[in-house]
């Protein structure tokens, strides 16, 4: 898709479920769920799209109190990833994996728990972008079999 139609698609989105979209010109994407308000950046490309959708995610799906601790912080932060991949087809192209890899991935280091729904989605975006740097679909696996040391020190 081009940029304007990924930008038409992400009005429609938001028209849809009545959330308020302000743009802005510099920094970081955010969202606001008591409001239903995002605050954006210009959609250049389909990871941009992303990103937004993300945001529109978090206007959605974030709780009413802030998160307390770093594992609700990645509840939070999956939550809007998965409410992304839901309102697209449960599709991204490779930009829109890269996105949620470099978001999800900075969360998720301080948790490492395999079992969170977060491990899964960044498997996936592992999956989907062969040039994404394998970090989470091989933690917890076995590594590769040492050579055993010696023991005693060679003869001259």
């Amino acid at each position: 898709m081009k940029n304007s139609e990924l930008m038409e698609k992400f009005k429609e989105i938001c028209k849809r479920h009545r959330i308020r979209v302000r743009r802005i010109k510099s920094g970081p994407n955010r969202a606001n769920s008591k409001q239903k308000t995002v605050w954006i950046r210009e959609i250049t490309d389909p990871g941009g799209f992303a990103a937004a959708l993300h945001e529109i995610g978090h206007a959605m799906c974030d709780p009413d109190n802030p998160p307390q601790n770093h594992c609700e912080t990645l509840d939070v932060e999956t939550n809007a990833w998965r409410w992304a991949l839901d309102h697209n087809g449960d599709k991204f192209d490779a930009a829109g994996w890269k996105r949620l890899h470099e978001s999800l991935h900075h969360y998720y280091v301080s948790v490492m728990n395999p079992a969170h729904p977060a491990h899964a989605l960044l498997v996936r975006a592992e999956q989907h972008v062969p040039t994404i740097r394998c970090r989470v679909s091989s933690y917890g696996a076995p590594g590769l079999t040492p050579v055993p040391k010696k023991t005693s020190k060679p003869q001259p």
